[in-house]
């Protein structure tokens, strides 16, 4: 059996964690440091043979229970799901990890992409926080992460959409930390910026971004977030991405800054289409 990570977490809140989009990039990666600390878990993916194959890898290394459960967030029918989750498994600790985003002048999307952003980047958040959230009010304890974006806080061209579904998730976060202080609950929305995953790495995002945008490895993001849980309501979780947001958010003019983010991301559609 491998080394605990010392977070001291399960023994907070004890029971399962619930890990959406789990089977890779920043998911991954709570997982990980989740299962290292005691948890047992329960990764939710529609990647069915990566999520499967974590559950596996993470029962052996650390001697816990990992269901993988495979799922499409977006879907009908998550409410029924999430009840039926929540009434079999004890969890404690909920990581509202899972989205999609979608990148192109807004009017270029079709509506449907959209509204499927919405669905899983909004609407299933708000129904794994309610109906998890509630039996964790029940027993007075428990923990709820919404991930975020530094994007929340300024607006994104080209990511207008994904970034406002991101506000959302921030300020739900945001409300709910007040609103349950003393509770037992502890709330808390991370906002990363620019990490490397699957999605990013197929955007070509990492080679366009200014030089003073730097790029998170997901380890750094989960580890940072857990670490801070039950400290603040909104956590930035590496120092890289503290500098930058300060610089983009507070120092420059937010014209500057989606200037800035447009010319960058200009740049790199014209070189693809070269």
């Amino acid at each position: 059996m491998a080394n605990r990570t010392k977070l001291g977490l399960h023994d907070r809140y004890d029971g399962y964690a619930l890990v959406t989009g789990a089977a890779r990039g920043i998911g991954r990666a709570f997982a990980e440091d989740l299962a290292g600390d005691g948890f047992d878990l329960l990764l939710v993916d529609r990647e069915a043979k990566e999520t499967q194959a974590l559950a596996r890898d993470l029962h052996a290394t650390h001697g816990i229970d990992a269901q993988a459960i495979v799922c499409d967030l977006s879907e009908d029918g998550l409410a029924e799901k999430a009840r039926e989750w929540a009434a079999a498994y004890e969890i404690g600790l909920l990581v509202n990890n899972a989205g999609i985003s979608p990148m192109d002048r807004f009017f270029d999307i079709p509506l449907d992409d959209h509204l499927a952003t919405l669905d899983l980047n909004c609407r299933a958040t708000l129904i794994l926080t309610h109906t998890i959230g509630r039996t964790m009010a029940n027993r007075g304890r428990g923990a709820l992460i919404i991930v975020s974006s530094v994007s929340a806080f300024t607006g994104a061209p080209y990511f207008s959409h994904y970034s406002a579904t991101k506000g959302y998730g921030l300020n739900l976060a945001a409300g709910l930390w007040s609103e349950l202080r003393g509770s037992g609950i502890d709330v808390m929305a991370v906002c990363p910026g620019l990490t490397n995953t699957t999605p990013i790495k197929k955007l070509e995002l990492d080679q366009v971004v200014p030089f003073f945008v730097p790029m998170n490895d997901p380890e750094a993001v989960a580890l940072g977030t857990l670490r801070a849980l039950g400290r603040r309501p909104v956590v930035i979780p590496t120092f890289a991405d503290r500098l930058s947001s300060r610089l983009m958010s507070r120092l420059l003019p937010r014209s500057w800054t989606l200037s800035l983010m447009r010319g960058s991301l200009e740049r790199m559609q014209g070189s693809k289409d070269d």
